[in-house]
């Protein structure tokens, strides 16, 4: 009885689950169609926050824009300008410059057609980028260009361009002839001459505005390696309501667009043109959205622009603070291992769990540091450093004083508090953070990237095995049920559009949980009810991706996304860049280091009697948790690794949260001390 009643409670957890990630979203609204009679494009290449500040011209249309920052990342290492004007013309990230080469000119025109567009083409087929080139030019209404970039972003699918002139013409941007246009503004020069640039490039907005209409002022690449790492300029003008921020469907971040929502601007609800890209056979959605404006008024010109400095600095310190921080701790830990080695004092054991907890609180820090405003002070770089090792010390400092033997249970608990909040916000933490480079490479805008999921996988596997580990004497069942709930909330907050956002976890963390929840349960499990639970969390997943799917296209996430590819017969050029992300790691000995690693930290889960350390065999039989909830932390890397564009990097940053944790808890363990058999039964949960 007690075992039927168990299945429809965790059929019922299963489902409510489910219908909790697929609680939909809104979107903003798009620009009033009154506002749009005209959009005029005007793309420069190298255009920065810094350039607008060291112009009194550019300056000055700052209080009459509605203003932000351009991500111009697209689908190669770098965004030179072809890149770019090839992102504008398929509406998703294009390939167009070669790896490891400086950027060239762009192609001629030669008898109105593009210079060597069939080995763009041809380049697509050999990235699998799946991006639709002349998308935007096959569109069917009328547009003109002005410049060699806009020849390229309006080129028909042969490379054949119309309506297209090499330099710009005030007069026939004005005529009734040309409709929306595309002004290529060249490339502001790396030195000499920039300013002379910068004047002609406000001029022409100038000219752009008499036209009338409603001019997009952009920069569109930058001519050196990894520039997309700073966003640049993006201007509206006029403002349709005072000047504000700009904002997009696809970032959902006041102040920051993305390049490919310049091609969805310019379409703004036409329906795309069906285009065959090279190597797939239909091509995917527009990967941009409408740019639209949100936020307040701004009208301090000077003040707006001292903004968007500063959230460059947002973007660009944690990536080079994340390994400095790193670095810090590690040496820290490794003279903190040679102390207690040599000595065994308890003085050098206290250090050594201090350090170990040090690395467990950084997994925290990482995403509260984005709440000191941290790039408004003096010295970015180095404030970021101090904030991010200063709140890990504290949290190291507080866990081991406070909760002593619980210290590894109080970072866990706390990373999953904090996640799940910020989560439900809407990750506010996220945005900017060490583990979330997207805003600057445009990997993901919100949500939980992979770094963020990872450490939410283990706190709530820690925390959930703890909770059961409390109820497991007076009833598995009711165990079983305290990870469905922990576990579950975490996928719900992980995967629910607008939270989360996290396809891919929900991947890995679904069949973990529920084969935790069902050692629980029963203590064991037989290969068909390994399988049954497997097929269980792959049904759970389909069907959040494919009532995400049901939506209306402009409101799905990437689950449902991913669903109209797989339907449209578009997923083989997605699935391969994934699988070539995944396998990038093992083109250096850091990659195959990971991988050894990650292999033996499963390894030690699964056949404990073989690890060479005596306390780890006692802790992994001591208590009836201990085994189902290693190895859901096993089975959550293991999924991840195998399915998720990381690879092996998401077991390794769970297993970076989790070993220095288990060892901490293992040393203070093993130091004397005088305690009840209950007490300890506490401490080992």
């Amino acid at each position: 009885m007690k075992s039927s009643r168990l299945r429809r409670l965790l059929a019922r957890s299963l489902f409510l689950t489910a219908a909790a990630v697929l609680a939909a979203t809104g979107t903003a609204n798009a620009q009033p169609a009154s506002l749009m009679a005209k959009v005029v494009v005007i793309g420069v290449s190298g255009l920065t926050w810094s350039d607008v500040k060291a112009s009194p011209e550019l300056t000055a249309l700052v209080d009459q824009s509605n203003v932000g920052s351009i991500t111009v990342k697209t689908a190669g290492p770098h965004t030179c300008p072809i890149d770019g004007w090839l992102t504008i013309s398929a509406g998703t990230r294009a390939w167009g410059s070669v790896a490891d080469l400086p950027c060239g000119d762009l192609p001629a025109v030669t008898n109105g057609k593009v210079a060597d567009w069939q080995t763009y083409i041809d380049r697509q087929a050999e990235h699998h980028t799946g991006a639709p080139i002349g998308r935007l030019g096959q569109a069917g209404y009328p547009m003109c260009g002005f410049g060699p970039g806009a020849a390229i972003a309006l080129a028909h699918t042969d490379g054949s361009v119309v309506n297209w002139q090499p330099d710009f013409d005030a007069a026939r941007l004005a005529s009734n002839d040309c409709g929306d246009a595309v002004i290529d503004a060249g490339a502001l020069p790396l030195r000499e001459g920039r300013a002379e640039a910068r004047n002609r490039v406000a001029d022409l907005v100038a000219q752009a505005r008499a036209a009338g209409g409603w001019v997009l002022l952009v920069g569109v690449s930058q001519e050196v390696a990894n520039a997309h790492q700073e966003p640049l300029v993006a201007m509206q003008l006029p403002p349709d309501n005072g000047p504000r921020w700009l904002t997009s469907d696809s970032t959902r971040r006041p102040g920051l667009i993305q390049l490919t929502d310049i091609t969805a601007t310019i379409l703004r609800g036409r329906t795309a043109a069906e285009v065959d890209p090279a190597g797939v056979a239909k091509a995917g959605p527009l990967d941009g959205n409408e740019i639209h404006s949100t936020g307040d008024v701004h009208t301090d010109a000077d003040a707006v622009i001292e903004n968007r400095l500063d959230t460059n600095q947002r973007f660009e310190q944690p990536r080079p603070m994340l390994v400095a921080v790193s670095m810090t701790i590690l040496a820290a830990e490794l003279l903190a291992i040679a102390w207690f080695w040599i000595t065994r004092s308890p003085r050098s054991r206290r250090t050594l769990v201090f350090t170990l907890l040090t690395q467990g609180g950084f997994f925290i820090a990482v995403f509260l540091s984005t709440a000191t405003v941290w790039w408004r002070w003096p010295a970015p770089a180095f404030s970021l450093y101090c904030v991010v090792l200063g709140i890990s010390v504290v949290l190291a400092g507080v866990a081991q004083v406070v909760l002593k033997r619980y210290a590894f249970l109080g970072i866990a608990l706390t990373a999953y508090v904090i996640l799940l909040v910020d989560g439900v916000l809407g990750t506010p933490l996220q945005f900017g953070s060490m583990f979330t480079d997207g805003p600057v490479i445009g990997g993901r805008f919100y949500g939980f990237g992979n770094s963020t999921f990872a450490t939410l996988a283990v706190a709530a596997l820690v925390t959930a095995g703890w909770a059961a580990q409390k109820l497991i004497d007076k009833s598995r069942a009711q165990a079983a049920l305290a990870v469905l709930a922990i576990g579950g909330a975490a996928i719900v907050v992980d995967g629910r559009p607008g939270w989360g956002t996290d396809f891919g976890g929900i991947i890995a963390l679904t069949p973990a949980v529920l084969l935790m929840a069902w050692l629980t349960w029963r203590g064991s499990i037989s290969l068909r009810a390994l399988i049954g639970v497997g097929l269980t969390g792959v049904l759970a997943v389909s069907a959040v991706a494919y009532l995400d799917y049901l939506r209306p296209p402009d409101q799905r996430s990437h689950f449902g996304t991913f669903v109209a590819r797989l339907l449209d017969g578009d997923v083989s050029d997605v699935l391969i860049r994934k699988l070539q992300m995944a396998v990038q790691f093992f083109t250096g000995p850091s990659g195959w280091a990971m991988l050894v690693a990650v292999v033996l930290c499963m390894l030690a889960t699964v056949l404990p009697e073989k690890v060479p350390s005596e306390s780890y065999r006692r802790f992994y039989t001591s208590l009836p948790m201990i085994r189902p909830t290693l190895l859901a932390l096993s089975t959550c890397g293991l999924v991840g690794m195998l399915l998720n564009d990381a690879g092996v990097a998401l077991p390794a940053i769970m297993a970076g949260f989790a070993v220095p944790l288990l060892v901490a808890h293992l040393v203070t363990a093993e130091q004397p001390a005088t305690v009840s058999p209950e007490s300890h039964l506490v401490q080992e949960s």
